[in-house]
């Protein structure tokens, strides 16, 4: 007999089955009860913000405020958190016609209305304008100095108009920042791709693409930081949420102290234990599986699960492919790690987001001998473009990797793994 698992797939769940005498862990997000409702814990955090005084003190009538919400790619609950939010700007004095909703894309495609609508409700929309980033509008873009290391920050003019500054998101693993949430919604949220490439790129003066992530002190996060605070970023709101989707924890206030005591409750609930590395890992990409773009993170969270020289099986719809925005990561992905530093290195790449990614791919492909990828959006072509073997099924994949590890390989598998990092004490990939 079997033992039976199950992933989320996009919407839907797909079935997992193991010969007991081969599993090895089995990982997901980490659930906890609220004792109060969610509405009740968003009002509490405004009005009891950490390093803060109060959300209706920090206003005042007259006040332009705007508010930066993060894209479809993250599940952050958008549509429960800001009618709250904006009600409680109303009683502060700020109507709804001097507030605007700047959607935190980064280098992301550009939201459709119906997206916008769905992702943030029909109650906002209706209110407020809820408007995308456009950083491939140079003319949106405005310059305002550079962080001590060096690095440009070109914002969003909205931004900087504003009296006020806000940021709503939430707090999960990343494989550039350690966690998300925080500063991260001004950079790379709002900035150009110049400043998010050159931000991005950092990890890779020290090789610690895959070390990052689950890291709350890094460098890339500190610079983050910098680059919120010349923006003039004033309050944030983040939140926690468990496999459901239920918000497990609100932070509210500064948006450095505020953002670190979200981040200390979203260790315990993304970072899950495992008694030993894996020979094969199964992960299921959700939330981050519109496309490999977004993909590429729980596959770099996995390697945390598995031995050197495993295989990696990585389950996931891709709707939209390997990336809509960025071609050189389907182009470049087969290049070495060794290789792309030096191109780096020699100014080839002028797209510095892309190669981060693409470096971050290749520490993956190092790490795994070989990944096995089921997903329906994606073609076999567009699978061996990046290196991946193609699988119809889980089935066929577990086989596959069978095969190469040996039948008494053990199998590791995360679901949610776009937010779950495994955690061996003591592991230094």
């Amino acid at each position: 007999m079997s033992k039976v698992f199950f992933l989320r797939y996009g919407k839907e769940r797909i079935r997992v089955e193991v010969p007991p005498e081969n599993v090895l862990y089995f990982i997901k997000p980490g659930s906890f009860t609220q004792c109060i409702s969610e509405q009740e814990a968003i009002l509490a955090s405004l009005r009891n913000p950490v390093n803060s005084v109060p959300l209706l003190e920090r206003l005042r009538k007259g006040m332009k405020v705007v508010i930066v919400g993060d894209d479809l790619t993250r599940a952050t609950p958008r549509e429960r958190i800001f009618p709250i939010l904006l009600d409680e700007l109303n009683k502060a004095g700020i109507p709804d016609k001097d507030i605007t909703v700047l959607i935190g894309l980064g280098t992301h495609r550009y939201m459709t209305e119906e997206e916008i609508r769905k992702c943030f409700g029909d109650e906002v929309v209706a209110r407020v304008p809820v408007l995308n980033h456009e950083w491939q509008n140079p003319r949106q873009l405005v310059k305002v100095g550079y962080t001590p290391s060096g690095i440009p920050i070109e914002v969003n003019r909205l931004a900087l108009e504003a009296d006020f500054l806000i940021a709503v998101g939430s707090i999960v693993p990343h494989c550039y920042a350690g966690y998300g949430g925080g500063g991260k919604a001004i950079q790379p949220g709002i900035c150009s791709w110049e400043t998010t490439g050159r931000t991005h790129i950092m990890p890779m003066a020290k090789d610690l693409y895959l070390h990052i992530a689950g890291e709350v002190e890094n460098e890339v996060r500190h610079e983050i930081e910098m680059v919120a605070e010349a923006v003039g970023l004033r309050f944030i709101v983040n939140v926690v949420v468990d496999e459901a989707g239920r918000i497990v924890k609100v932070v509210s206030g500064d948006p450095v102290r505020a953002h670190r005591v979200g981040a200390w409750v979203a260790k315990e609930v993304y970072e899950q234990r495992i008694p030993d590395l894996a020979d094969i890992v199964v992960v299921s990409a959700y939330p981050a599986d519109i496309d490999y773009w977004q993909g590429v993170k729980p596959l770099s969270y996995a390697q945390k699960g598995l031995k050197r020289g495993g295989t990696s099986i990585l389950v996931a719809p891709f709707p939209e492919g390997i990336s809509p925005t960025h071609e050189s990561l389907r182009k470049c992905a087969m290049l070495s790690y060794q290789e792309l530093k030096k191109q780096v290195e020699l100014g080839v790449f002028e797209d510095l987001v892309c190669a981060a990614t693409l470096l971050l791919h290749a520490k993956i492909m190092e790490h795994s001998r070989e990944v096995i990828c089921v997903s329906d959006g994606m073609s076999v072509e567009e699978k061996e473009s990046l290196g991946f073997r193609h699988a119809a099924t889980v089935e066929e994949a577990l086989e596959m990797a069978f095969a190469s590890q040996g039948k008494g390989a053990k199998v590791g598998i995360i679901d949610c793994g776009g937010d779950v990092l495994p955690r061996l004490d003591g592991l230094r990939l």
